[in-house]
């Protein structure tokens, strides 16, 4: 009886962590087929199986077989991105909230270094760990002209990104085919009269972002620096990063000493209230003596 009870317990407690799991990925999305087919590998079947008959080693198995589902499935899990949608004239800027993405704004008639300026700051602000753009191909997948541009653009907010944030946040781009027109027909479907002039960059990429996180960031393409540029970038990172490191220890040893100084006024305060008091008290008693 009390077998079946503890493998009653397990399975109910296996089917929350799962469903937990499944939420975690999904979050707005439907995980596709081909993810499904491999969320489950024999190992961690095994694992499950052997918990819900009792056979397990102990209480944890469960506990580990989620784990590993989630950390198999849900690589990107805890990384926050920024998703841009260049274009020439307008760029449209999202970011991620968990899994869920949500439009930031839409930028008009920067060029190439003033957007990445905007976006550097964007991604300070949203405190993400890397930026995916979007990259624009023909149907076949093979690469227009817009293609070269995005690269252009890509390579250069590259640089900004590791001279201003650092090395360890990444520039990846990202299969962007069809995203304008999943956004018109998105928008469309939930107001067929809006007026989608110059609306939808933010919404397309808010899916650049979707179906990244989607495919779990495979096929992604790592922006790559040139050698040199990089070092210098690099360089002018760490020049920043000790500066910043000097004015928050200056910051802190003046604040130190703000909060030394007030201790020490309180102190001072203190001792000069007892000593009135001390000598209030004697002039009292004086007094007394006086009037006997």
């Amino acid at each position: 009886m009390l077998s079946e009870r503890k493998a009653f317990s397990i399975r109910v407690q296996f089917i929350a962590i799962f469903t937990l799991s499944c939420s975690l990925l999904s979050n707005g999305f439907l995980i596709r087929r081909t993810h499904y087919n491999n969320f489950l590998t024999h190992a961690v079947d095994e694992e499950i199986e052997a918990a819900a008959f009792g056979e397990g080693s102990n209480d944890n198995v469960i506990m580990s077989a989620a784990a590993a589902i989630t950390k198999e499935s849900c690589q990107l899990l805890g990384v926050k991105s920024l998703g841009v949608d260049y274009g020439l004239v307008r760029t449209g800027i999202a970011a991620t909230v968990g899994y869920d993405p949500k439009p930031l704004k839409i930028m008009s008639d920067l060029n190439n270094t003033e957007l990445s300026q905007h976006v550097v700051a964007l991604c300070r602000s949203e405190q993400a760990n890397q930026v995916i753009v979007g990259l624009p191909l023909h149907k076949n997948g093979t690469e227009a002209n817009q293609t070269t541009i995005t690269r252009v653009f890509a390579a250069e907010l590259a640089e900004h990104v590791i001279r201003d944030l650092g090395p360890s946040v990444p520039v990846l781009l990202f299969d962007e085919r069809y995203t304008s027109k999943e956004a018109a027909a998105r928008a469309h479907s939930r107001d067929p009269n809006r007026n989608l002039q110059g609306q939808l960059d933010a919404d397309a990429a808010c899916i650049i972002l979707e179906s990244y996180y989607n495919d779990n960031g495979h096929g992604a393409e790592v922006v790559k620096v040139e050698p040199t540029l990089y070092e210098e970038c690099a360089k002018l990172w760490e020049e920043k990063r000790i500066q910043e490191e000097k004015r928050l220890q200056e910051e802190m040893m003046d604040r130190d000493a703000r909060v030394a100084w007030r201790r020490e006024a309180i102190e001072r305060d203190r001792i000069l209230e007892q000593n009135a008091d001390a000598n209030s008290k004697r002039k009292k008693k004086k007094r007394k003596k006086k009037k006997k």
